[in-house]
């Protein structure tokens, strides 16, 4: 017997089923899938900051196939009309399907096949969606894959009604309605053959019922007008205005005969009437109850790509150009997230929060008049509209320790780009690989301090000054240069090597090697050097260093940043830390200590550095962190 295997396929969706449903199926094709598969949809929901969001369509497919490789083609080739099926019933967008996962059920003498593509999750705001009814995927589902003459027709009308509601954004109703006329011709054969069927009639008999003569060898097209004739009168409903507009509109791009702009004008007419009509037919030609066939004819299309939220406000400062240093533009920059997720019964609401930090020149201000939301009205046109209570805003302006925060690692990209053609000795390599440590630490700080987590960044400032207090002791002209860096690295050596010389390797002939080295390079080795807290920049930066300590050694006292009282007798815990003084105080500390840092590395290792730019930097930072340190106050 042939081995099991999962695939599981996901696409972005706006359709979504509820946490608690889904669908399953157990599907067999004599051609396709012979030995029978289960198939099973979901929506993947996620608790994010306590909310659950929906995120990716899931398809999962088991069935058995005589590899992994068979399997993956094999299923996936089921799994797609699926998720085609489950974007028609919420007549709403479904991504491409692409396989994540696969792998073989029972492993055979403890080894499985497996294999996964690298998706990443899906994050940031959710796409307004629909919740999939899934009476209506079961109804579907059934007629679907119950095997008729027609199937094949169907399925690709299927294929390109998808298509259709990829492209049902503004500006791309010319692509819908494209791929909404193809459907319409897929399934003009079928159409025709079910109303013979029903009026108990020939096709000649049809054809003349509609007015066309049949036996006329000079109009032997007598079938192709019949096919015409059924999609105006039939798919079409007899609406021969909608008909009209939407097949000039096809002739136009098939046979490049009309403009762009025309097409797309005649689009705009007709587009999400077609989608009805296509809709229907389809519907019609699985045979599907009334009930069913009223409830879908219910659910029209929404474009879900359109939405943009816009805001609307004034400039406020008499400077010549309001764009900041380094960029060619003024602008807001925009933070999106999720506040609350309300549900009743089927239905969600989400009410989005937007925070933005405008980014202006100096004395330059942002003042916030109102916000819009510009979409598609589901029956028409582009609307704007001013956005309701879905949308919270929080106005957030550039505090002055986050802007000297930012202007650092420019100064230390220039200065370093100056000696990217020197090449290195042994001993200067050290050097540069403390510096880039360095610069890595006062990234990681930038990032904690930036998701407000000041507290879990003061371990990585305390590193950062420990290296600024070494750069500053190889600066030294009376001391020992490169030789305080090679110091370390054999302290270092030692240290790891004493008690445990069976798990040290080639790290004793390592340290004899470097010492050697040094000598050829000219390079005086310490026997010791000092500690780090008898420099300047350390004794300067002394109040953070106890803190990044307490921090460090997990003391209670770092707890008592993210505690905020609620009243005399409750407290809150917060994972982020509101802007404040602490924030402050670590974001202007590690400016400090990067450009004390980047001085003293600019100097040992022959860099040119932008000296007055980074005095003034140095200047405006050390003054606020006088004022931070004089306004902390943990709770």
């Amino acid at each position: 017997m042939l081995p099991e295997y999962v695939v599981v396929l996901r696409a972005g969706a706006a359709a979504h089923f509820l946490p608690e449903e889904g669908c399953q199926a157990f599907l067999s094709d004599p051609e396709l899938i012979p030995h029978g598969v289960r198939v099973r949809a979901f929506t993947r929901w996620v608790d994010e900051g306590g909310k659950d969001v929906p995120r990716e369509l899931v398809v999962e497919v088991l069935g058995r196939a005589s590899g992994l490789d068979e399997a993956i083609e094999m299923f996936a080739a089921v799994a797609r009309p699926v998720a085609t099926l489950i974007g028609f019933v919420g007549n709403v967008l479904v991504g491409p399907l692409e396989v994540h996962l696969a792998f073989e059920v029972a492993a055979r003498q403890g080894i499985r096949g497996f294999l996964e593509v690298f998706i990443p999750d899906e994050r940031g705001p959710v796409q307004g969606g629909r919740i999939v009814r899934r009476h209506l995927v079961d109804a579907l589902w059934s007629a679907m894959f119950s095997a008729t003459r027609d199937s094949a027709r169907i399925s690709r009308a299927f294929r390109h009604y998808e298509l259709a509601l990829r492209n049902w954004y503004i500006g791309g109703e010319w692509l819908a309605l494209n791929h909404l006329w193809i459907a319409a011709e897929n399934l003009t054969k079928a159409v025709v053959r079910k109303t013979v069927a029903e009026r108990g009639v020939t096709e000649e008999e049809l054809a003349r019922s509609f007015g066309l003569v049949t036996d006329d060898p000079a109009r032997p097209r007598w079938k192709d007008l019949l096919g015409a004739a059924v999609r105006r009168d039939i798919i079409f409903a007899g609406d021969n205005g909608t008909y009209q507009t939407a097949k000039s509109a096809s002739d136009g791009l098939e046979h490049g005969m009309w403009e762009l702009n025309r097409i797309a004008e005649n689009a705009l007419k007709c587009t999400d009437i077609t989608f009805g009509y296509l809709r229907r037919s389809i519907a019609d030609l699985l045979g599907l109850p009334e009930p069913i066939m009223a409830e879908l004819m219910s659910i029209e299309p929404r474009d879900v790509q359109s939405t943009r939220t816009m805001i609307r406000g004034r400039l406020v400062g008499d400077v010549h150009d309001p764009a900041p240093d380094g960029s060619l533009y003024p602008t807001l920059e925009w933070h999106s997230g999720i506040q609350s997720i309300d549900r009743d019964g089927t239905t969600f609401t989400m009410k989005r929060k937007d925070r933005f930090t405008p980014r202006l020149r100096d004395g330059v201000v942002f003042q916030a008049g109102r916000l819009e939301v510009r979409g598609r009205l589901e029956k028409g046109q582009p609307v704007e509209e001013p956005a309701g209570q879905d949308i919270d805003i929080e106005h957030e302006t550039v505090s002055p320790a986050q802007r000297v925060l930012a202007a650092v690692m420019p100064l230390v990209d220039s200065a370093a780009a100056t000696g990217k053609d020197t090449p290195h000795a042994h001993t200067s390599t050290i050097v540069f690989n403390l510096f880039g440590q360095a610069v890595a630490f006062f990234q990681s700080i930038t990032i904690l301090v930036g998701a407000r987590q000041p507290v879990e960044a003061l371990p990585a400032l305390r590193a950062l000054v420990i290296l600024a207090a070494r750069f500053e002791q190889m600066a030294d002209p009376h001391g020992p240069g490169f030789g305080v860096a090679v110091r370390l690295l054999l302290d270092e050596i030692e240290s790891a090597t004493t008690g445990s010389p069976t798990d040290t390797g080639d790290m004793p002939a390592y340290a004899v090697e470097l010492t050697v080295r040094a000598h050829q390079e000219d390079v005086t080795v310490p026997e010791v050097i000092a500690e780090p807290e008898t420099t300047t920049v350390y004794a300067s930066l002394g109040s953070e260093m106890l803190l990044a300590r307490e921090v460090a050694n997990a003391g209670y006292a770092a707890a008592t940043w993210h505690m905020q009282r609620v009243d005399g007798e409750h407290q809150n815990f917060n994972v982020a830390v509101e802007p404040g003084p602490l924030t402050d105080l670590v974001s202007s500390a590690a400016t400090i200590a990067m450009l004390e840092l980047l001085t003293r590395a600019a100097t040992v290792l022959a860099w040119t550095a932008q000296n007055l730019q980074i005095e003034r930097l140095l200047t405006e930072a050390r003054s606020i962190n006088e004022t931070a340190a004089s306004l902390m106050d943990p709770q």
